[in-house]
């Protein structure tokens, strides 16, 4: 790689540009690319909270790392630290410290891991050599006055502000969830019977928002820093037991809102965050998703603060891990979709631990061009997700016929393509389409990359000759 690149690389990587310094990286030709800008690149993506495609990013060159590449081993166990996978994180680190056994930066990561854990044993170990090495920044994370072991709270005229806001939009709080070793002072769980205002058991985190997230460069006009979280049981759910078949739910609601402020992390609509193995021996659930809130009426997504800052409160949805995977590889808006139609509103609502797994089933499609070989053709600014159908995607027949309609997201940007053949049964079976960016779509037809920047009501089809040809909207 030219030293100029390396050199405007290392900059754009100090001064936090994350997401400029990943362009930088994929602009560049795979001979360029060392090992150690892979490594940069991944910790970029970690940076931005795109902590799976960071571990990919590092598992795909893992056959070339030596046993002694410290920086490799460290951001390996950082990506397995953030998506929660301990014992992965630990054996990453211990490959640093076989290198070199006073490597700080390990010790310091181990101690957080233990807290984490729960394991006194391992944090009392790591804690004695991360202090012995660097006793000033120690102190600063574990010491007694450590900021990061201080949680925020509310004011009284914020909390008084965000309990009316609950109660009048949610519903009467009847008590708050008393959980052992998970109850905070400042950060708790309200829980609110069914009512005419919601048929469900409702629990809602009270204090989560006192903590400002550190939202990335960019998305401090799209999402909302402060948040609490509001998950929907079954009526009948046992709120006197504290076993874990029956406080999974509330254990981990207060372990997100914690954890956001401890890891200085932040959480947003279409997060997902594995539990890397299921809450409890009763449920295979094992990550949840964020979804805006649904149920209630607009005014209750927000609650205003004396200062006029904003509360603005998420859905927790518990999901299954072949769920997250789906996710993950087809996007926040195809899984919310899958679960709308398999099981219509109740995903959003009462919680059963025994509902389907909508994506157990569900077999990888063999598409017509690999994803390995998806190209960069298309400049595009804006929201570029499309729904195409299985006859191009699959099959890989030309488009035949194009429309576009009014966005259902902040994603989508509208565009709906067919090949022209497909009947109302095939179109009526969702497993029949899904959801791609339209630069997956020029791949698959350059030709319809001349009509994208068409407004909304516009539609073409293909004539006999093969040209596009506009449609009257009145016959869609």
């Amino acid at each position: 790689m030219d030293y100029e690149y390396m050199e405007e690389l290392e900059e754009l990587m100090f001064n936090d540009k994350y997401e400029e310094a990943i362009e930088l990286i994929n602009s560049l030709d795979e001979d360029e690319i060392s090992t150690e800008i892979t490594i940069l690149l991944a910790h970029a993506y970690s940076c931005i909270d795109k902590n799976k495609k960071a571990l990919k990013t590092l598992l795909d060159i893992s056959d070339d790392i030596d046993d002694s590449n410290i920086p490799y081993y460290f951001e390996l166990a950082h990506c397995y630290y953030s998506i929660h996978k301990y014992h992965l994180a630990i054996k990453a680190l211990e490959k640093c410290m076989e290198t070199d056994e006073n490597f700080t930066d390990g010790w310091m990561l181990m101690c957080f891991i233990a807290i984490d854990k729960d394991d006194s044993e391992l944090f009392e170990y790591a804690s004695a050599k991360a202090k012995e090495l660097d006793e000033e920044d120690w102190e600063e994370f574990f010491g007694e006055n450590a900021v990061s072991n201080e949680l925020s709270h509310y004011t009284e005229d914020e909390y008084n502000a965000v309990i009316n806001h609950i109660e009048k939009y949610f519903g009467h709080i009847d008590h708050f969830l008393d959980i052992p070793e998970k109850t905070f002072d400042n950060i708790k769980i309200a829980c609110i019977p069914p009512s005419d205002k919601c048929r469900m058991l409702t629990f809602i985190t009270v204090g989560m928002g006192s903590y400002k997230m550190n939202l990335p460069e960019g998305y401090e006009n799209i999402f909302s820093s402060r948040t609490e979280l509001v998950a929907y049981l079954p009526t009948e759910w046992d709120l006197k037991s504290t076993s874990p078949e029956n406080t999974w739910i509330s254990r981990y609601m207060l372990t997100l809102a914690t954890m956001i402020q401890f890891d200085d992390s932040w959480i947003a609509p279409g997060h997902t965050i594995s539990n890397g193995s299921p809450f409890a021996p009763n449920t295979k659930f094992n990550g949840v998703i964020i979804d805006n809130l649904i149920l209630m009426n607009d005014k209750a997504v927000n609650a205003v603060l004396p200062n006029g800052d904003t509360i603005t409160f998420y859905q927790f949805i518990p999901i299954y891990e072949e769920e997250m995977v789906y996710k993950i590889n087809n996007g926040c808006d195809a899984l919310l979709k899958l679960l709308t139609e398999k099981l219509f509103v109740s995903f959003r609502g009462a919680i059963n631990i025994n509902r389907q797994n909508v994506c157990e089933n569900l077999k990888e499609k063999n598409w017509a061009i690999p994803k390995s070989s998806i190209e960069h053709i298309l400049e595009w600014s804006g929201s570029d997700g499309c729904y195409a159908t299985d006859k191009i995607m699959v099959e890989n027949k030309p488009v035949g016929f194009m429309y576009r309609e009014k966005p259902q997201s902040e994603y989508d940007s509208g565009w709906r393509f067919m090949a022209g053949d497909e009947t109302q049964e095939y179109m009526d079976n969702s497993e029949n389409m899904g959801i791609y960016s339209l630069n997956t779509l020029c791949n698959y037809d350059i030709d319809i990359s001349d009509y994208l920047e068409s407004p909304v009501g516009s539609a073409f089809y293909r004539n006999q000759k093969g040209d596009f040809v506009e449609a009257d909207p009145k016959n869609i």
